[in-house]
């Protein structure tokens, strides 16, 4: 199952710059991720209940960051997060 990082930004805010940013370069340091930008304004509320603050990245339904981490955070999460979820798959 491919993994999915959710990118939740806002018109409005000072950091959607980044975070679109920090979505192209995931993007391309982890290929095997899905990397999804939603700008949060254009949605339902409903929609992403979740969500409490933008930028919010959130990882197959995992809140990771609110606000924008430093690239190589992120990443190192989101590799972290991959491997545990690797392991507990090896387990079943």
């Amino acid at each position: 199952m491919i993994s999915v990082l959710d990118i939740y930004v806002a018109k409005h805010c000072f950091g959607t710059a980044e975070a679109l940013r920090i979505a192209a370069e995931v993007g391309r340091q982890l290929p095997d991720i899905e990397v999804k930008v939603t700008i949060f304004d254009e949605i339902s509320r409903s929609e992403a209940p979740h969500v409490i603050a933008t930028p919010s990245y959130i990882l197959n339904g995992k809140l990771l960051f609110l606000g924008n981490p430093r690239l190589a955070e992120l990443v190192k999460k989101v590799r972290s997060v991959q491997s545990a979820k690797t392991k507990g798959d090896d387990n079943e």
